[in-house]
């Protein structure tokens, strides 16, 4: 039996016990946010992981010999790409969103000029930009009206525990502060005591701008999805306040 075909069946062996290890590292390493997140869904969510790497792991291990060594980092990007679209799928009006967004971002990135690695980078941080909505604030997009402010203060949670949620791993440690504040105005209005204006980290302003371009032209349970033209109008409104002016003429560039 090869190394992977044994790291495979340990996995598959050992699913649950594993499950409940990472769960007790994660909460011991999470911070106080994570206390948001209900149990059931850290353990799908983690569950889900799971069994994905040992998918890509069983594919890996059909391959020639020297394609066998598994890329920890492609493994784990590939897992929560797939965790992205269960989550948004748990919602009609959000499925397919995480996608979306996270080609508005490579989109943008492109007319700025930006080199390719800075846009994978970008890209790998809009795929994970939503990751703490596997807490109870992905049921609120269902609700059919506006969220209340408290509602809204829940659903933005997710922000604080997403970043939490991705700071244990090495090679994602450096995109905390993009997750943390993709949802943060551009002119700070609202969060006292944190980064503003060009202080906030670009991929943080792109992912707002790209985020909330997508989410006005999806419907929601209170209202009809916009038009491209009216969220369009809704983006320039925000220059300046929500959205960094120098990012919003590229949002007329977008499909």
């Amino acid at each position: 039996m090869s190394s992977a075909q044994a790291l495979i069946r340990h996995l598959e062996d050992n699913s649950l016990p594993l499950l409940q290890e990472v769960m007790s590292d994660v909460r011991a390493t999470g911070g106080a946010s994570l206390r948001y997140v209900s149990e059931s869904d850290l353990q799908l969510a983690l569950y889900t992981v799971l069994l994905k790497v040992v998918d890509v792991l069983r594919d890996k291990a059909g391959a020639p010999e020297e394609e066998q060594r598994p890329d920890v980092r492609a493994i784990y990007l590939r897992s929560i790409c797939d965790m992205m679209d269960f989550i948004d799928g748990q919602s009609t009006y959000t499925a397919g969103h995480t996608q979306a967004v996270v080609k508005h971002v490579g989109m943008i990135g492109g007319m700025m000029g930006l080199s390719d690695p800075h846009i994978d980078e970008l890209e790998c941080a809009a795929w994970i930009h939503n990751i703490g909505l596997i807490n109870q604030s992905q049921k609120l997009a269902a609700l059919p009206r506006p969220l209340t402010q408290d509602e809204l203060k829940n659903a933005r949670n997710h922000t604080t525990v997403g970043a939490e949620m991705i700071r244990p791993v090495e090679f994602l440690a450096h995109l905390v502060p993009v997750v943390r504040y993709h949802h943060t105005r551009f002119d700070g209005q609202g969060t006292p005591g944190e980064p503003r204006g060009e202080e906030l980290p670009l991929g943080a302003r792109l992912i707002n701008l790209a985020d909330a371009y997508q989410a006005m032209l999806e419907p929601r349970a209170y209202r009809p999805a916009l038009s491209r033209n009216d969220a369009l109008l809704e983006i320039d409104k925000g220059a300046g306040g929500q959205f960094d002016p120098k990012l919003v003429p590229f949002a007329h560039d977008l499909g």
